[in-house]
């Protein structure tokens, strides 16, 4: 894998738990505010958020071990 597809992949994957992140941030805030009856809407949201943070953080991973495989 050459740089430039490595700096391409790890902006992809730093954007993927910037939206995470946010995502999360919304559905908690809105739990907070929520009556009891609207969590349940809330608790989809939440495992999108999730979902996506775990994804992020394999591509993270995965991306360590080419580095850690490119090292001399």
């Amino acid at each position: 894998m050459n740089a430039a597809a490595l700096k391409a992949r790890i902006e992809r994957a730093r954007k993927r738990l910037e939206s995470a992140e946010k995502e999360m941030q919304g559905a908690l805030h809105e739990i907070g505010q929520s009556p009891r009856a609207d969590k349940k809407i809330i608790s989809g949201a939440l495992s999108t958020a999730f979902a996506e943070l775990k994804a992020a953080r394999q591509e993270l991973s995965d991306l360590e071990q080419v580095i850690a495989e490119d090292s001399p």
